[in-house]
């Protein structure tokens, strides 16, 4: 509508006539109702927070195409963690977060649309949302870093394993300062890539030093719902001694292969030393924070946090106690 009304003013400008006035479109609003349950992540009710939600009101007129305003509300749990919002919407569209609470993890807030209106009004006529807010419970210290953020870091070596020391923080000597391969990059180039053409196939491969190291995967999507995105206690068993990720073009007009999803976590498990009985007597504990990704140039970029404490799984990271210190701003962490 607004699009069609810009487009009337400037064939009017353009032979000379005085642009005609045309009302601001109006939309017919339903009425629509939002009952929030917030628990913590262990069910229990969370009572006295606030929720903020908006939805659209109307389009006013301004610079370029405008800009869209919308109607702002809140509401506040009571004693079962559970608030209602009612409200007018004309396109059915409602944004929502818990505001910020002490003693607990930010919520990064969802969205609804409702899709139907039935008996004049939005359907279904009480939605209901769950949020888990997650309390701040025993943060510690971690190394935490970002590798490869901003900074381009390239795997040493094309077609041979070369180490990395998470608790230095760098490629393992003659490469780096690191002296433990706790993860063990091997770069794989099958078929070359050469700029401006095709094909090109690369494999990486993420391996470890002992018997009883391993990584496992883990998805959760990044900016939705908690801060904390991650289970705080990183899993006992489960650990795989390999990740393998592929990249690679094979014909003129298909699609690249990729092995990356947006979602992708990882908790690993290095240093193990086994007992007698193959039981583990020590070992560290760690996670990754979105996916490892790499390029045909060489270069490789991911996110850890690695817990000394042996055998200590817990991953709710103390922002406060980095373990890194003197880190720049592009390879700090600001995530639990």
């Amino acid at each position: 509508m607004k699009h069609i009304a810009l487009l009337l003013c400037m064939m009017a400008s353009a032979i000379g006539q005085q642009p005609p006035a045309y009302p601001i479109p109006i939309e017919k609003t339903y009425p629509a109702q939002l009952t929030f349950k917030v628990t913590t992540d262990n069910g229990e009710p969370v009572p006295n927070v606030e929720i903020g939600a908006s939805t659209f009101l109307r389009w006013q007129p301004g610079e370029s195409f405008g800009q869209d305003i919308h109607q702002q509300f809140s509401a506040t749990t009571d004693v079962d963690g559970v608030a209602v919002v009612r409200a007018e919407s004309k396109r059915g569209d409602f944004g929502y977060r818990v505001k910020d609470t002490p003693g607990f993890y930010r919520d990064n807030g969802n969205s609804y649309n409702f899709k139907e209106v039935r008996e004049g009004r939005w359907q279904p006529a009480n939605l209901v949302i769950n949020i888990v807010l997650k309390p701040v419970i025993k943060p510690v210290p971690l190394y935490a870093r970002k590798v490869g953020d901003g900074r381009p870091v390239k795997i040493p070596t094309l077609n041979k394993p070369v180490g990395f020391d998470l608790m230095i923080g760098d490629w393992v000597t003659p490469h780096g300062k690191g002296n433990t391969s706790d993860l063990t990059f091997t770069l794989t180039e099958s078929v070359a890539y050469i700029e401006g053409t095709k094909p090109f196939d690369y494999v990486l491969t993420v391996t470890f030093s002992n018997e009883g190291d391993g990584i496992q995967s883990v998805l959760a999507a990044p900016h939705k719902d908690s801060e904390l995105r991650l289970p705080r206690q990183a899993p006992e068993n489960g650990y795989e001694p390999k990740l393998e990720k592929q990249m690679a073009l094979f014909a003129e007009g298909e699609a690249m292969k990729y092995d990356i999803r947006e979602d992708q976590n990882y908790f690993f498990r290095v240093r193990t030393v086994l007992d007698e009985k193959g039981q583990i007597k020590s070992a560290l504990y760690g996670k990754i924070m979105g996916n490892v990704r790499f390029g045909v140039n060489r270069s490789v970029r991911f996110t850890y946090y690695l817990n000394p404490e042996s055998l200590d799984r817990n991953m709710e990271f103390d922002r406060t106690r980095n373990l890194f210190d003197h880190l720049s701003s592009l390879e700090s962490v600001s995530e639990p």
